[in-house]
């Protein structure tokens, strides 16, 4: 039964998207923290911490997809 794996497997492909998903995570929450910033409201200050978690899961993804890369002796 297929699932999720973690950490993702060291493909090409999943590390394309993951920097990709950190790219676009950082830029929602540049926005969104300027934007709850500048108005004080709450729901940009949610999407604020949601993105910026994003960003950060992701990129330890990429961090131990890397370690699988460099193997246990490394």
């Amino acid at each position: 039964m297929p699932g999720i794996t973690w950490p993702p497997n060291d493909t090409d492909r999943n590390r394309f998207l993951c920097r990709l998903q950190v790219a676009l995570y950082v830029a929602a929450a540049l926005y969104f923290g300027a934007f709850a910033l500048a108005t004080g409201a709450f729901v940009p200050w949610a999407i604020f911490t949601v993105a910026l978690a994003a960003a950060l899961v992701t990129g330890a993804a990429i961090l131990l997809m890397r370690a699988q890369r460099q193997g246990p002796g490394r």
